[in-house]
């Protein structure tokens, strides 16, 4: 039945049904398949994985997201990045990078990030001399960025899900995030130098605004990722109530800015509402999968087959990165956290890997298949907005696997990136 399962799973992906739907199919039919699993049983379970307070953070920092999408701080954030970047070789390029660093505290999500980033800056870059596909892929991997920098939807899903601390998964995110920002601005600057994209170019073109003014008109978005984190870990709010706090926070410079109008306010809701229903089905879904698949003892027998391949924490992550990032380009990150995050936690745990360590790994490879083919969510959701063609994303984004692969290695061998912070 395991095999038939698993096969039924590869077809109906590969099929495009929706993740939610796979996971309730498959449940389904294991309770028509074997007696011993009730059906009253998986009932409880699609209901009760979705009753958890600290999962009221989800909608709330999403909803966050979206209003300050509209209350024109998105805007002032790049007006920021492009004076940042100025006159330098790739500024733009690099634009792209650093306004997904800024930024990533507010989406939390690498879809919507990419999305927002493919409709805004990739039509500038195409105008200042960049190729489409690259600007396309550099879209895509920037946005990578955002679910590693707090408050991303993701961390509190798997800090949900394995039981790990999530204000220790935000602090823990945040080196990486950054090295990883850096990285990336490193490899635009290199390809752009060698090829001749967005040469430097004398400082009095462009944006004439003074780079201080432009930094205090972007500080409200710097500084709430930097808010959340430290009332968390300082023990002032918890996860659920630091997403109210970021709601009332946006609102705040919503009406203080009042450039969106209520047309884009019930917008911004009914956007929030589609996301969050979408995680919250996808949640009880593979809730009841989870438990179909601890009743017949999967996660054990996972975690021996692993365990037998090697005894070596280090080796086992990249073991288990190599799983996740095929896995990645598959199935959506979401699906992927819920399921297999608490396979592998009892696992990396008996070798004495630290949760969060393996936390930021894990959230940073199931994403970084998004951005592979055959069915990367982040590839199709730019290519759809850019109208590049897969083929040539495809081989525009090589450059940044490769980077994404040596940063993911530097990840796991040098654990400290991650727990510096994550262990204060």
């Amino acid at each position: 039945m395991l095999a038939l399962t698993g096969l039924l799973f590869i077809l109906l992906v590969a099929a495009g049904v929706p993740i939610a739907f796979v996971f309730l199919i498959l449940s389904g039919l294991w309770v028509l398949a074997e007696p011993a699993i009730l059906d009253v049983v998986v009932a409880q379970r699609l209901v009760a994985g979705t009753q958890s307070f600290p999962l009221l953070a989800v909608p709330l920092f999403i909803l966050a997201g979206e209003l300050m999408n509209i209350s024109g701080i998105t805007s002032r954030v790049m007006q920021f990045t492009l004076l940042a970047t100025r006159g330098i070789t790739g500024g733009l390029a690099k634009t792209n990078v650093l306004l997904s660093t800024l930024l990533s505290g507010m989406s939390g999500s690498a879809n919507g990030d990419a999305a927002m980033q493919a409709k805004i800056l990739v039509p500038e870059m195409t105008k200042r001399g960049y190729p489409a596909a690259f600007s396309s892929a550099l879209t895509a991997s920037s946005a990578l960025i955002a679910p590693l920098i707090p408050p991303g939807i993701s961390l509190i899903l798997f800090g949900f899900v394995t039981d790990t601390s999530i204000g220790a998964l935000f602090a823990g995110a945040i080196l990486p995030g950054m090295f990883l920002s850096v990285a990336m601005i490193c490899l635009a600057h290199v390809l752009c130098k060698r090829n001749g994209w967005d040469p430097a170019r004398p400082r009095g073109e462009g944006p004439s605004e003074p780079l201080g003014a432009a930094f205090l008109r972007a500080l409200p978005a710097i500084l709430m990722p930097l808010l959340i984190i430290i009332g968390i870990r300082g023990g002032v709010f918890t996860p659920s109530e630091a997403g109210g706090l970021a709601v009332a926070y946006t609102l705040v410079f919503l009406l203080i800015y009042r450039e969106a109008s209520w047309g884009d306010f019930l917008r911004a809701l009914r956007s929030a509402c589609i996301s969050t229903s979408a995680i919250i089905l996808v949640l009880a879904a593979s809730a009841a999968f989870t438990w179909i698949l601890t009743f017949n003892r999967v996660p054990q027998a996972v975690g021996e087959a692993l365990l037998s391949a090697t005894s070596d924490p280090n080796l086992m992550l990249l073991l288990i990165a190599l799983i996740l990032l095929i896995a990645g380009m598959l199935v959506e990150g979401t699906a992927l956290i819920l399921v297999l995050a608490p396979m592998l936690m009892p696992t990396v745990r008996e070798l004495g890997v630290d949760p969060v360590h393996f936390g930021v790994v894990f959230v940073f490879m199931i994403h970084m298949g998004g951005i592979t083919p055959p069915v990367g969510t982040v590839m199709f959701t730019t290519c759809t907005i850019t109208g590049v063609p897969v083929t040539a994303f495809s081989r525009a984004i090589i450059p940044f696997i490769a980077l994404f692969l040596a940063v993911v290695t530097v990840l796991i061998f040098v654990p400290q990136i991650s727990t510096l912070l994550g262990g204060l």
